[in-house]
């Protein structure tokens, strides 16, 4: 392939002069020998053919290029069922070949194939004849299950295969994965260890890739320590072996972590380029999710910088990229796969505690007979207590729910007197004083005998009308809307709101000074669907950061609100009261409403409402 070599020269990250050098790649390279394409061609012993297809495929895994692993993961595959009947260990390759599929597939972004592939191994790999293949689908299974953050699935899976793996070298993979675990916990005082330890037994000719992704993560942990000098020494090492040794997806995020560096000691020029060089890389190699990486934080790149028309023009571009990966996957397919897969587990975990438990009673009636009887006894009058708490809590749960009727209906009539003394104020105002000087200028006018001179007088109590009428209006619309901008009132609620809790809230309006022109009845109506918004957020989402951007752009208001919290089905929002309200503001307004969630994958909401300019 040809190869497109992009040279870029950076500051360094302190006072000495050397200078580092990024490479970024147009097409993705290919390292493999010709002399493998050239057997692979020529061969027609389907066997030998297949070995071939398998030795490429694990150079591309080590080359990091998803395009292509996928590629010959599928040629594996398609050559094996081919040729099925000629060759006695056919459902290994296969297995082999949903191994390389799901490796590629994860390196993609697309976890829920990724997932599919590994339990299609697992299911033709018996843990008696192909343990090896067994525990390394079991192992990329729990490192897909880390992607999507349901570290309760995959913990268990790392600890057995620690346990019960019989090969060293998944054993050891093992361990660096439940380091990675940690590290995606951010328990790093638990990962730490680990990695140190396991750099002392990788073999530096067997595991070099493994060393590298190590000391990668070390160099983390060293950057989110704010040790940055330490972290870019690392980083700088494993940048250039990475690249020597061909392990091109390893070099990317090698060189994505040094932009991180970069960005967080602000030296933000380096790192936009940085940034910019490793979104090249991720589209020649198809990287979605690190597509998804490298947006967020040129994002906050220009959010550092105040450039927030191209922060909020990337956020549009993240959001096709997350439906893009959406769109790449079978959701529905492969959960049933894992419903099936988990059942699976479940049952084999189930007869094997049952015969366990079988063989205890057996022992245990025949010597503790009489015990027995004592037990029947006990649990007869444990019966009878649970009955008796289960009464008193419902009992308990009726006065509850009687007192708070009682409280809604407190409020509700409290809320009913407010709204008929204003109702009552009002009629008092529009009769007394409206009422009264329209009714004397009719008189006025309606004289058969007017005088011309009275005319001055007629007009000032018209004019005396018009600001009685112009009071009674103000006093309706809330004086905090009146006299303050709707970007300041938000800014306000949102310091509040942070002064009470560890959430990181953002935001962001452009241009400041439009915004805050809009008429005051949008203004109450906007901060009321954010406060809406931040509510379900901050009560259901368990987000750490929050994000909202705010843009008046020619005869429109866009309102992007993001969290990273556990997103959750769009198909039930419609069960929401806090949506049911935003969309009915909304509706009033002719405004949009677009949802971009699922479950464990944080919640994106794009608002635009039309602007009357007249």
């Amino acid at each position: 392939m040809k190869i497109v070599l992009l040279a870029i020269l950076f500051l360094p990250l302190c006072s000495n002069s050397q200078q580092e050098k990024y490479t970024s790649f147009g097409e993705a390279p290919n390292p493999i020998e010709k002399r493998l394409y050239t057997s692979l061609k020529n061969t027609t012993d389907p066997i030998q053919k297949i070995k071939i297809i398998d030795s490429i495929a694990y150079f591309h895994i080590q080359n990091g290029n998803s395009d292509s692993i996928i590629h010959y993961g599928n040629y594996l595959r398609k050559t094996v069922i081919k040729h099925q009947k000629e060759i006695l260990d056919s459902d290994q390759y296969i297995s082999k070949s949903y191994h390389i599929l799901g490796k590629g597939k994860l390196k993609r972004g697309l976890l829920d194939d990724a997932m599919a592939s590994h339990i299609k191994g697992i299911s033709i790999s018996p843990v008696s004849t192909m343990n090896q293949l067994f525990y390394t689908h079991q192992l990329d299974l729990a490192i897909v299950y880390m992607y999507k953050r349901e570290y309760d699935q995959a913990l268990p899976i790392i600890q057995n295969c620690i346990k019960n793996a019989k090969d060293k070298n998944i054993q050891l993979l093992a361990k660096k994965t439940l380091a990675d675990f940690y590290s995606y916990k951010k328990e790093f005082t638990k990962a730490q260890p680990i990695y140190l330890d396991l750099l002392l037994k990788f073999n530096p000719k067997e595991h070099q890739k493994l060393i590298l992704e190590t000391e990668l993560n070390l160099g983390i942990i060293d950057r989110i320590n704010d040790n940055s000098i330490k972290a870019m020494n690392r980083f700088s090492k494993i940048k250039e072996e990475a690249l020597n040794n061909h392990f091109y997806d390893l070099y990317i995020d090698t060189v994505l972590q040094m932009g991180i560096v970069y960005y967080k000691i602000k030296d933000y020029d380096s790192a936009e380029m940085i940034f910019s060089t490793a979104y090249v890389n991720s589209l020649s190699w198809n990287r979605l999710e690190l597509q998804k990486d490298v947006i967020e934080m040129l994002t906050n790149l220009y959010n550092s910088k105040k450039d927030y028309k191209n922060a909020y023009h990337l956020m549009t571009q993240y959001k096709n990229v997350s439906n893009k990966i959406l769109e790449n996957q079978n959701k529905e397919v492969v959960k049933e796969m894992e419903v099936k897969y988990q059942t699976l587990q479940k049952e084999k975990e189930i007869k094997r505690q049952r015969t366990i438990k079988y063989a205890f009673l057996i022992g245990f009636l025949i010597t503790l007979i009489p015990i027995i009887a004592l037990l029947l006894v006990y649990f007869q009058k444990l019966k009878t207590q649970i009955k008796l708490n289960q009464s008193q809590e419902e009992v308990n749960q009726q006065k509850v729910h009687g007192l708070m009727k009682e409280q809604e209906l407190y409020l509700i009539k409290a809320t009913m007197n407010g709204q008929d003394h204003e109702r009552q104020r009002l009629a008092r105002e529009l009769h007394d004083s409206i009422g009264g000087n329209l009714a004397s200028i009719k008189l006025q006018l309606s004289n058969t005998e007017y005088d011309k001179n009275s005319s001055p007088k007629i007009i000032n109590q018209i004019d005396e009308t018009y600001h009685l009428v112009r009071d009674i209006s103000h006093n309706l619309a809330s004086k905090k809307f009146r006299n303050n901008g709707v970007a300041t009132l938000i800014r306000e609620y949102i310091t509040n709101i942070q002064s009470s809790t560890d959430q990181q809230i953002s935001f962001n309006p452009y241009p400041e000074k439009q915004i805050n022109s809009i008429n005051t009845p949008l203004k109450e109506e906007l901060f009321k669907i954010i406060q809406e918004l931040l509510t379900n957020c901050l009560k259901h989402a368990k987000a750490t950061h929050i994000d909202i951007y705010m843009n008046h752009y020619e005869t429109s208001l866009q309102l992007l609100f993001e969290d990273n919290g556990v997103g959750f089905d769009v198909k039930k929002i419609s069960d929401g009261i806090g949506f049911k309200n935003i969309k009915k503001r909304l509706d009033m307004l002719a405004g949009k409403l677009l949802i971009d969630t699922a479950p464990n994958r944080g919640t994106v909401v794009n608002i635009e409402i039309p602007l009357d300019e007249s």
